[in-house]
């Protein structure tokens, strides 16, 4: 092989991403999902492929219909594991279809009216649980008129909410649809128990404007068609699973009501109902993967699995910048299954002693592998060599520094690939994740290598507030954005330019998308250090932010102690970066999607606008059609456009001139 090169922006169009890996009940095969950047049709399209443990994985379904960009997804094995059923939406939205596994092509399995967005299929096969949506009824004929009636009546990447997610039985012979729950609440999270007598489901709680948006478990029982409440929840749960034998029904969760710091735990009820026991008790560390990266699709949504004597659960769960497994039996002991440092497993199944899991690492978007023996893995696919065994990336550098407090704080340098041609200094650049309860970690993040590759050092960091080390480090930044979570970030910064000396003291540039974003806002209002900076999704004012943001009331309210707009008004502007707008003397690129409702684009109007009238150097990029989501899910040539910008703003201000004249002017404030 010849010299590698480096990688570029549009690389993105050959990235392929793999995902939701499933073992076969009765064999050594896994289905799994593998995505790919259709750069013709500027979007996505996955297939499910097919390993069986000794060849070359094989496509069992085709990613294009004509010119539609077909996405099959969420497989599922028959019990006898001849069929895989899965989500495609290959006849215009997604439905149920299935393909049998030694041949044959797919078929429909449902049509409904609406999307379905999850399923269980039955042991017999003569019955799927299928979770779709009731559309609300119309309260006006005319259609450039939209009522609202929910309180929260919007969602990031779906705009106005008018349905009712809803589960539905659907009987495989007569093609009968039986409404299962209140169509004035939300279902979801469906599971059946394994005689398939019982489901349970999550279902909203009643009046949740006067309550709160939480969910309940609920069982409905076949055999007499009735349903009743199996657990009044005290906070966000998920992921519901019973146990092989019966016994017992498992959750992930807390009792903290919404927004809690509290760690994402596994919780176990018996069957026949009680109270709820906290099994990973013991454990210091949240549940799931919450490693930040903007190339992975199809995550999963599994963070636990029982075993095959339902004796242990097997989870995901963050150690600082890693993601693995471990086990917890009954009694609530954790042992390590397969955790190892600078890797991060994104999605991961099992039955029958076989685990299978995806991998990812700071050079590998991920591939499907198999844990053989105890500690040790086999990789099963290799989709993304032809690009990456091309590309020279950089390796991240560990570090630990204090912050504030004295807290530990871990944080990564990125430099330029030797064969990048530098400066007498490397100019630098300061990412923040968002969140704040995300994490940066030992993914691969296209936007940190093309920076690298042209020339440039990445610093990035996890502060207080972040996920992976435990509860009290991830409540550090409640009540308290852009105050000690920034000094520890910037201490991030200074220890390693003192570090290493070849970093540029003068070029820096800082960026960060939604938290990260505010915290680049606050950043440039409290200091000048920095020599141009980008902000994205941005939030500048906290105080519009609480009623116009899909998630704002009941998030800020959580996140600042109670505070609400008629009561602490002054607190929610205290800690808003547009107070300090008028002390902002940085270059400032403002990128926001317009159908951003998590960050609606109001706050980076605000922004823009105030710099602009205070004279500071501003440019504001508006994308249409995208979403909060633009950097990690956008189309790829808006998400080239984004790299593009980023990058030729840097480079606009990568000056090295006045370096003595921008010492004795830099300030801050304290």
């Amino acid at each position: 092989m010849g010299q590698k090169r480096l990688i570029t922006i549009n690389d993105l169009n050959d990235f392929i991403f793999t995902g939701s890996p499933v073992v076969s009940p009765v064999d050594e095969q896994i289905v799994y999902v593998v995505t790919k950047v259709d750069q013709k049709g500027n979007g996505y399209s996955s297939a499910l492929y097919l390993s069986d443990n000794s060849s070359v994985p094989r496509r069992l379904t085709f990613d294009l219909a004509g010119d539609q960009l077909v996405k099959n997804h969420h497989p599922r094995f028959s019990k006898d594991g001849r069929n895989i059923y899965f989500l495609s939406n290959r006849t215009g939205k997604d439905q149920v279809w299935r393909l049998p596994v030694n041949g044959g092509e797919a078929q429909p399995v449902t049509d409904f009216d609406q999307e379905v967005t999850d399923f269980n299929v039955s042991s017999d096969e003569t019955f799927l649980v299928v979770e779709s949506s009731v559309p609300d009824e119309k309260q006006t004929d005319n259609e450039d008129v939209t009522v609202i009636q929910r309180l929260r009546y919007q969602a990031n990447g779906k705009g106005f909410i008018q349905s009712t997610r809803a589960l539905f039985k659907l009987d495989l012979k007569s093609h009968e649809k039986q409404l299962l729950t209140d169509q004035n609440l939300d279902a979801y999270g469906l599971v059946l128990s394994p005689d398939d007598f019982k489901l349970y489901f999550l279902q909203k709680k009643v009046n949740a404007d006067r309550t709160d948006y939480l969910a309940d478990i609920y069982v409905h029982d076949f055999r007499n068609n009735e349903q009743s409440l199996f657990y009044q929840a005290k906070g966000d749960i998920f992921n519901l699973q019973v146990s092989h034998h019966g016994q017992f029904v498992a959750f992930a969760g807390n009792e903290d009501g919404e927004c809690s710091p509290e760690n994402i735990a596994i919780w176990l009820i018996p069957s026949q109902g009680g109270v709820a026991r906290n099994v990973t008790e013991k454990e210091f560390y949240s549940l799931g993967n919450h490693v930040g990266t903007d190339a992975r699709f199809d995550g999963g949504k599994t963070v636990f699995l029982w075993d095959d004597q339902d004796q242990s659960l097997i989870y995901l769960v963050d150690e600082g910048p890693n993601a693995g497994l471990k086990r917890v039996g009954l009694d609530g002991t954790i042992s390590p299954v397969y955790l190892k440092d600078k890797e991060v497993v994104t999605s991961f199944d099992q039955k029958h002693g076989r685990l299978a899991l995806v991998l990812s690492t700071p050079v590998s978007t991920g591939d499907l592998y198999v844990l053989d023996g105890e500690k040790t893995v086999r990789k099963l696919s290799d989709h993304n060599s032809t690009l990456f065994n091309t590309l020279d990336l950089a390796i991240p550098v560990s570090f630990t520094y204090e912050g504030a407090d004295n807290w530990k704080i871990d944080g990564w340098v990125l430099f330029p690939p030797t064969q990048v041609k530098t400066k007498e200094k490397i100019p630098v650049v300061l990412e923040i994740h968002g969140g704040p309860a995300s994490a940066y970690g030992y993914s691969f993040n296209h936007e940190f290598q093309v920076l690298a590759a042209q020339g440039y050092a990445v610093v990035y960091t996890n502060p207080r507030g972040s996920q992976g080390y435990g509860a009290k480090f991830c409540s550090g930044v409640y009540n308290d954005w852009g105050e000690k979570d920034k000094e520890d970030i910037l201490r991030g910064l200074d220890y390693v330019l003192d570090r290493f000396p070849q970093l540029d003291r003068i070029r820096q540039y800082v960026t960060g998308g939604s938290y990260g974003g505010f915290m680049t806002n606050a950043i440039i209002g409290t200091t000048n250090r920095f020599t141009a900076a980008v902000t994205q999704r941005s939030i500048s004012n906290l105080f519009t932010l609480y009623e116009t943001s899909d998630i704002g009331y009941y998030f800020l309210s959580r996140y600042f102690n109670g505070a609400d707009l008629w009561s602490d008004e002054e607190k929610l502007m205290h800690f808003s970066p547009i107070r300090n707008a008028k002390n902002v003397t940085t270059p400032t690129l403002i990128i926001h999607s317009e159908e951003d409702h998590r960050c609606p684009i109001e706050q980076a109007e605000q922004w823009y606008g105030v710099l602009r009238r205070l004279g500071v150097e501003t440019r504001f990029v508006r994308i249409k059609g995208e979403n909060h989501g633009l950097s990690r899910s956008g189309k790829p040539k808006n998400r080239i456009t984004r790299l593009n910008e980023i990058l030729n703003w840097f480079d606009r201000h990568n000056e090295d001139k006045s370096r003595e004249d921008k010492v004795q002017k830099a300030w801050a404030v304290e």
